[in-house]
């Protein structure tokens, strides 16, 4: 099974984020998208193209947190996993994990901080897939996950050539 996650894309239109990205979601068995749309017509368009999965962010608008939840909890092969936007978190993901562990999930997808991250507490995967559109000293990204045999593979996806706060060849990259 192949997820694509993504967090943090505030546009107004589902036409606005990059055009890798939405290529590699056009690819993907399975959308998760951590939260912070800032528009509900950007989560019609995910309901209507893909096997969507969502949860608000803290910017998402009334309308937005009507349609979601804070959380969502799912399988995928032989796997739960669980989705949240933030946590109280700086640099250390502790809380993230004990979250986790709370929700009884194997892979939290999480959002809010605008930067790709992986990370483990104890058995259990922790990703951030950073943001497409406003990354924070990283670089517009997504994740592709996949799932087989209860085994997680995380690739980290460059989308855009946007970066923030680094100094990185992206087009080189993304080639």
């Amino acid at each position: 099974m192949k997820i694509v996650a993504v967090s943090d894309t505030h546009v107004r239109k589902f036409e606005e984020l990059p055009e890798r990205l939405v290529t590699l979601m056009d690819s993907a068995d399975m959308v998760v998208h951590a939260g912070d749309y800032t528009s509900s017509d950007v989560i019609d368009e995910f309901e209507r193209r893909y096997d969507f999965i969502g949860v608000y962010g803290n910017v998402d608008d009334y309308e937005v947190k009507e349609r979601l939840n804070e959380t969502e909890i799912f399988r995928a092969g032989g796997l739960r996993f669980g989705t949240i936007h933030r946590g109280n978190f700086l640099n250390e993901f502790h809380d993230l994990g004990y979250r986790a562990k709370e929700m009884g999930v194997d892979v939290l997808i999480f959002g809010h901080i605008h930067r790709y991250v992986v990370d483990r507490m104890g058995d259990i995967l922790l990703i951030c897939p950073g943001s497409p559109t406003s990354p924070r000293l990283s670089a517009s990204s997504c994740v592709v996950i996949k799932v087989e045999n209860g085994e997680v593979s995380v690739n980290f996806e460059l989308v855009d050539e946007f970066a923030c706060g680094i100094d990185v060849k992206l087009r080189e990259m993304m080639k």
